[in-house]
């Protein structure tokens, strides 16, 4: 179709006028500039900052940048480590905390970062233990000032010490980001309806932190499969059992099982011992061998002799059993009458009672003492278990 000599004049002018991009188009182009000769992107000011001052290889630094948009300026950065440097924060500190949270450059100091450092000083912490928070816990900067101390104070009454606070966020960095009302107070009425006292409680947070921050159906279910051991909520077992199950699956609860099997015993007997030390099944497959294997072969126990007494079984190989029995048994070639000890009995003995009956008590044998201390040859007495 012929256009008239007008309408061409007037195509050719629209051509000219500028046209507005939608705005998730303006959004693209400014965060992703190419150069036009390559189609690569241009260099990022902000990952050549992070290499050169914040101790990053260019990889992180070029992840990193990409959450802090298009800074052109040292002054923001500068003035965020500068910050950190004057409040005791050494180079692989500082890396850790934007490491964690790169958009931790961009905080305002005075409006954000002097004021939290004022505030956790406030509430007894030391330069040092603030160091240690923001760099273990992130969410000491990265969330807000009074959410921040509300959390804080929550467990300076719970646990009645900054020094457990600060072990428990050093052993846990996410311990300060969950939510006090949604995840912990509920856990805690759970575990009180279980009969578990603040003092109790306390125990779990210094030794199994983590128990009281899962999923309140998670810890429900957990507390249901110990009942279902044949560990009810009134005995005295219960909370180490429940601390104990918490970090071990049940697929390694039954590799247990199948191991002590191995050496004859019975569903039972196995369950039997456990619900008396929990802690048998936190003890490595390989430890549990050579020690049945040294009780067996060497101080000749039978399994059924074992079963029932499991606290034999979580002592330490090298530093306990090995020792006693050496001493034991040079006692006994040496003509000394000792009675007719069981072997779990004279293990079981506090170390100060076993030394002064059995060695102190025999002098004329100064070598005993010795012969004590010299550490094990264990590689010699367990040819099996490392084959």
């Amino acid at each position: 179709m012929n256009r008239s000599p007008h309408v061409s004049l007037l195509f050719k002018a629209l051509a000219f006028i500028p046209r507005r991009r939608p705005a998730n188009a303006a959004v693209f182009l400014s965060t992703h500039s190419y150069s036009a000769a390559s189609g690569a992107p241009q260099s990022s000011f902000m990952a050549e900052y992070l290499v050169s001052s914040c101790g990053f290889d260019p990889d992180e630094a070029a992840k990193a940048s990409k959450l802090l948009g298009r800074i052109e300026s040292r002054h923001q950065p500068d003035s965020v480590l500068g910050f950190f440097k004057s409040h005791g924060f050494d180079n692989a500190q500082m890396k850790r905390v934007l490491t964690e949270n790169p958009r931790s450059l961009l905080l305002d100091v005075e409006k954000t970062l002097a004021p939290k450092f004022r505030a956790l000083q406030d509430l007894g912490f030391s330069c040092s233990d603030i160091t240690h928070l923001v760099r273990t816990n992130n969410h000491v900067i990265s969330h807000k000032l009074q959410n921040v101390l509300s959390k804080i104070k929550f467990w300076q009454g719970t646990l009645g010490s900054n020094d457990l606070l600060m072990k428990l966020c050093k052993r846990n960095r996410w311990f300060l980001g969950y939510s006090i009302e949604k995840r912990i107070q509920p856990n805690i009425e759970i575990l009180r309806d279980c009969g578990i006292t603040d003092q109790k409680l306390s125990m779990i947070l210094r030794n199994r932190p983590l128990l009281i921050t899962r999923n309140a159906e998670t810890l429900k279910a957990l507390i249901s499969r110990v009942e279902g051991l044949g560990v009810a909520r009134t005995s005295g077992m219960f909370l180490q059992t429940l601390s104990v199950l918490h970090c071990i699956s049940e697929e390694n609860f039954k590799a247990h099982l199948e191991f002590f099997k191995g050496f004859g015993w019975s569903e039972d007997d196995f369950l039997a011992a456990f619900r008396k030390s929990p802690s048998l099944v936190a003890c490595s497959l390989k430890s549990l061998q050579r020690k049945m294997e040294f009780l067996v072969n060497e101080t000749r126990c039978t399994p059924s002799y074992l079963a029932p007494r499991p606290g034999i079984l979580l002592m330490s190989l090298e530093k306990r059993l090995i020792p006693r029995y050496r001493i034991l048994t040079a006692l006994k070639s040496r003509g000394v009458h000792i009675g007719n000890l069981q072997t779990n009995t004279y293990m079981s003995y506090a170390k100060k009672k076993f030394l002064e009956r059995f060695i102190f008590r025999n002098k004329e044998f100064p070598e005993l003492i010795e012969l004590y201390n010299v550490a094990p040859k264990t590689e010699m007495l367990f040819d099996t278990a490392s084959a």
